[in-house]
């Protein structure tokens, strides 16, 4: 597949990705039982499972490496760390402040993210 055509599949699969967070972040502050709901459930999981892969496919079609370029590295703790601020967010049995800010943190990472795929230059790891 096309380098383009990958890198717009990722970019719809982010945007579908942090989009659902959001909405599923509200629905938690309202406490709606929409969450509850199957497809709650299991969406964000297939659409993050399909964004890791169009990834994966954009790293092999590049080149790219994590070894040799650390802004890749640096990308993918940065998803780990937003990983684990979007689990606190949707588990962690907090007050309503603490989840607000573990989701306020967790779009940080989305944004740092952001700027290391336009940039490809490493702030922590450079």
């Amino acid at each position: 597949m096309p380098y383009v055509a990958l890198k717009h599949i990722h970019l719809t699969l982010i945007g579908a990705s942090v989009g659902l967070f959001i909405l599923r972040f509200v629905l938690l502050m309202l406490q709606s039982g929409v969450l509850q709901r199957k497809w709650a459930k299991v969406l964000p999981h297939v659409i993050d499972t399909l964004l890791l892969l169009s990834g994966v496919a954009l790293i092999m079609a590049t080149g790219w490496n994590p070894i040799r370029d650390p802004w890749l590295t640096e990308k993918m703790l940065a998803l780990v760390a937003y990983i684990i601020l979007g689990v606190i967010t949707f588990k962690a049995q907090r007050g309503t402040l603490f989840r607000v800010f573990a989701f306020l943190g967790s779009l940080g990472w989305v944004y740092y993210m952001f700027v290391l795929a336009q940039t490809k230059t490493p702030l922590l790891l450079g």
